[in-house]
């Protein structure tokens, strides 16, 4: 359980700080340094997650970590055209429904768990 929660905090501070990132001009480096570090915490918990979730969904755990790669490749390539100042709209959106998509594939993993308790 402790991982669980570890996990879905950890996306809900490294999303803030995406939004941070993207949205503001200051203090921006901060903000993707403690995403990335949310990278490591995410992937970390997520390995001991899916762990369990292999015996159960392992082909959506597969299509669930395969879109969350995907996620932190389109936001790593956000934060590289914020810096390069050509952060488009359609970049933002992008990063924005990757994030609900991974966060709905998580949920329908974890039995949707805190939503529905078994």
């Amino acid at each position: 359980m402790v991982w669980l929660w570890t996990h879905l905090i950890t996306w809900i501070v490294m999303a803030i700080m995406i939004l941070l990132a993207l949205f503001t001009n200051s203090h921006t480096k901060i903000y993707e340094m403690i995403t990335r570090v949310g990278y490591l915490v995410i992937i970390g918990t997520g390995i001991k997650l899916g762990i369990r979730a292999w015996s159960v969904e392992p082909v959506l755990l597969i299509i669930k970590v395969l879109v969350a790669l995907a996620f932190i490749a389109l936001v790593e390539i956000a934060f590289a055209k914020k810096d390069q100042k050509q952060l488009s709209k359609s970049l933002i959106w992008s990063v924005i429904v990757l994030c609900l998509v991974v966060a709905v594939l998580g949920f329908a993993l974890a039995g949707w768990y805190p939503f529905i308790q078994h």
